[in-house]
């Protein structure tokens, strides 16, 4: 038996909330489903949950979890993120995906991918 049922929820720390919630609505285009003032916000993605928790006072540590997007066209969210000054690495051809890394606006590391094959 499973002791583990599924992902419940994949949360970052941001420095800035009302920043870090217009760059997943705005840049991502996601919807917030729930929000906390500056201590919480929720987006529903596919069917898991994507968290942010702050205000902190300091930049969130690096490193640690990773979410990737799907997506069905990588080179609109490319553009949709030069439009914010996100910034990204260029889009990678992996062989029947695309993939492509990006940073929030406190640095955290987010990843979207294209599947081509």
């Amino acid at each position: 038996m499973a002791l583990i049922e599924g992902v419940d929820v994949v949360f970052y720390g941001v420095c800035n909330m009302d920043r870090a919630v217009a760059f997943y609505e705005g840049a991502l285009g996601l919807e917030m489903s729930q929000r906390a003032g500056n201590d919480w916000a929720q987006f529903s993605v596919g069917g898991t949950e994507l968290g942010l928790f702050g205000e902190l006072a300091t930049a969130p540590h690096q490193g640690g979890a990773t979410v990737t997007f799907r997506v069905t066209d990588i080179r609109a969210l490319d553009a949709a993120l030069d439009a914010a000054g996100a910034k990204r690495d260029p889009i990678e051809d992996m062989g029947g995906a695309l993939s492509m890394e990006f940073l929030d606006p406190d640095g955290n590391r987010l990843v979207a991918v294209q599947i081509t094959a």
